[in-house]
């Protein structure tokens, strides 16, 4: 049986031309590649969109010389491989980062594919393409919001809201295609943005300076909507203790988890406060939403073990 909880094991007729042609080795090099040219997008996102810059215009250019990128050198991981990495014109190196969104998101699409396609199929029940569908577009908003906290501690309204808003409308008109009813939908969403909110309000009002982003509770909100009350609960637990695991080891030996640091993005802000040197490892700012982001991943991909160790606690 699937392991997304969604599937309730019941046997559907299919076309058997259907079942083929989705089952067929060349459907999943497909689903691979659509991922991979989403991903492509997410790169356009994750660069303009915390800088205000419109998605749509101009096309893309080399960040070096300003030259445009022609269309056969703009192909997903296969332009990126063909080019080695640099501009055709003036040979500037282009990050690797362009090559491993693309990936992540082929392979993003085809883990989902399998799961919400083709493994329903195999156990005699309708495909969920749908699912398939709204699942990437979460998934690929988890990715861009790691590189925007990471880059520029910002986590856009621009993209989490709409995406929660899409979450809660699907839950609305098919609460079987996540797998989440429209109530549980709508309720997790508020009430995770209204757990991190109510702990900033909290510090602020306690040592007046912000210890989260509204951004974090918006992420959050986004979550709950897709993934119900269970995801919300593992991202914030899983989130924090992956968060302590990766960030303080990478603290203790000089590394820092952003790529900037939170003064340099938006300035000398009081209510940010300052890191206290005293407290060592413990005093240091790291940004939340990259670990929020990779437990909702976890329980993307893996949210029936992990409805299971939830309830098994749970139920201790």
């Amino acid at each position: 049986m699937s392991d997304l909880g969604w599937y309730d094991g019941r046997v559907s007729e299919v076309e058997p031309a259907v079942v083929a042609m989705l089952l067929a080795p060349w459907a999943s090099l497909l689903a691979f590649t659509f991922g991979a040219l989403w991903g492509s997008f997410a790169n356009v996102v994750i660069w303009r969109v915390p800088r205000g810059e419109s998605v749509v215009r101009p096309g893309s250019r080399c960040p070096a010389c300003a030259a445009p990128i022609a269309w056969y050198d703009n192909l997903p991981i296969a332009s990126y491989v063909a080019l080695r990495g640099r501009c055709r014109r003036c040979k500037a190196r282009f990050s690797l980062r362009y090559m491993v969104v693309e990936v992540a998101g082929g392979v993003l699409s085809l883990a989902l594919y399998m799961n919400h396609v083709v493994q329903p199929l195999i156990a005699g029940g309708a495909p969920n393409v749908a699912g398939w569908l709204l699942w990437l577009v979460f998934g690929l908003a988890l990715v861009i919001v790691t590189y925007t906290d990471l880059d520029l501690w910002i986590i856009p309204s621009e993209v989490v809201l709409p995406v929660c808003a899409l979450g809660i409308g699907a839950a609305a008109l098919s609460p079987a295609t996540l797998g989440v009813p429209v109530i549980e939908a709508a309720a997790a969403a508020a009430a995770s943005y209204a757990l991190l909110a109510g702990l900033r309000w909290l510090y602020l009002r306690l040592r007046g300076i912000e210890a989260l982003g509204l951004g974090d509770a918006k992420l959050l909100a986004m979550i709950g909507a897709f993934c119900g009350a269970q995801g919300a609960i593992w991202a914030v637990a899983a989130g924090a203790i992956q968060g302590l695991v990766v960030a303080v080891p990478m603290l203790l030996v000089g590394r820092t988890v952003a790529h900037s640091s939170l003064e340099e993005v938006h300035g000398a802000d009081p209510l940010l406060g300052e890191e206290d040197p005293e407290a060592g490892v413990m005093g240091a700012r790291v940004p939340f939403g990259p670990f929020l982001a990779l437990a909702a991943l976890e329980f993307l991909l893996f949210r029936g073990a992990i409805v299971e160790v939830i309830g098994g606690i749970a139920g201790e």
